[in-house]
């Protein structure tokens, strides 16, 4: 069977790379747009996971997100997992500004939670910053960042500082700290940086510290709507015509919706068009197997009439129409490296074939030839 598969192959050079080449064109269409549905799907899974969703509150107009001199509570209920919005946060970005007077002059105390949460230091804002110790914004101790044109003379040095720290009575309080300088940001102002776990000493019982800007990063993307619907309880929704006391929280998820959208949009034509393809590679495999079996109609008379059972001559038909495509779709398989799916489109030509000779191969002898003539 095998030499009769190979000559037939070798007396039909060109019908055989036809096939060949054909079955190498539709295996690979097949692969790609099945690797272009599934590098979709793990984007879109990716965008769904990571994408960082800021939420970021503003005054009740939606106009200022800084200076908002807000009370503890809101932090509270930002953080709290059981009463607020704990569980629906991954990162707190808090800021507090408070006036002093230190070794580099008047400035301002910026507390804040982490190097995003301030634009002196946030890369995406045209900040930056670099420090000597593990976990700068992490840390409770008192240690600063000064300007960068003052740290290689302040390194390692301990500023002075008073800070006024308001009070719950509408005054002022001094308070005299003295921070280590380890590290720098961009800027040139006479302004120090400490991390927020540095203020407690500042926030006494009397004091009355707010912070001047608070924004937070969503946990889980796919909860926004449920998270505003509790936020909703301390926070009001952005309206220009309002004047109200109370803070606004929007959701900045508009560029993460038109990206998922965009993505579930290409995955649904993904969809439809893999079936095609599918069907594609069906009708490939069948009109091959049919224009080779045409007009050896006389042939396969001959050779049922010398004993060769239905059978075993549409085996020896399909071994002649499946050899070479079955090599090319092995090798686009690996070029791909999409195994599975090259075997799918060779399942699809093999039954294409299969329905092509499937008539002319069981056919009686008298019924071929009466066919032949």
């Amino acid at each position: 069977m095998a030499a009769y598969v190979l000559k037939r192959i070798m007396r039909r050079p060109w019908n055989s790379l036809a096939g060949l080449v054909v079955a190498g064109i539709f295996c690979f269409v097949l692969c790609y747009l099945a690797g272009y549905r599934r590098e979709l799907e793990e984007h879109l899974a990716e965008v769904k996971d990571q994408y960082e969703i800021l939420c970021v509150v503003t005054d009740s107009r939606g106009v200022q997100s800084e200076k908002l001199n807000l009370a503890p509570r809101f932090e509270k209920f930002v953080r709290d997992e059981e009463k607020g919005l704990g569980k629906y946060v991954k990162e707190v970005r808090m800021v507090m500004e408070m006036p002093l007077e230190s070794d580099l002059g008047i400035g301002m105390l910026i507390a804040a939670s982490s190097q995003k949460a301030c634009r002196k230091t946030n890369p995406a804002l045209g900040g930056s910053c670099d420090y000597t110790v593990e976990d700068f914004f992490g840390s409770s101790e008192d240690i600063c960042l000064v300007p960068e044109e003052l740290y290689e003379a302040l390194k390692d040095m301990e500023i002075g500082a008073r800070v006024s720290v308001p009070t719950v009575t509408g005054q002022e309080e001094f308070v005299d700290r003295s921070y280590k300088v380890v590290g720098r940001y961009k800027g040139s102002e006479a302004d120090i940086i400490v991390p927020m776990g540095a203020t407690a000493p500042l926030r006494g019982s009397g004091g009355d510290a707010r912070t001047d800007s608070l924004t937070f990063v969503l946990a889980d993307n796919t909860k926004a709507e449920e998270m505003m619907e509790k936020a909703m309880e301390v926070f009001t929704v952005v309206d220009l015509n309002s004047y109200s006391s109370r803070p606004a929280l929007t959701v900045q998820d508009r560029q993460y919706k038109a990206t998922v959208a965009e993505l579930q949009q290409n995955i649904g034509r993904s969809n439809y068009l893999v079936p095609i393809s599918v069907l594609l590679s069906l009708a490939a495999g069948f009109m091959i197997g049919f224009l080779s079996v045409r007009g050896e109609t006389r042939t396969y008379a001959l050779m049922r009439t010398l004993g060769v059972r239905g059978p075993h001559l549409i085996g020896m038909v399909l071994g002649e129409q499946v050899l070479l495509p079955a090599l090319s779709a092995l090798a686009v398989g690996i070029l791909t490296r999409q195994p599975l799916t090259a075997l799918l489109y060779f399942a699809c030509h093999l039954i294409g074939c299969f329905l092509a000779v499937l008539r002319p191969a069981l056919a009686t002898p008298t019924k071929l030839l009466r066919v032949q003539e």
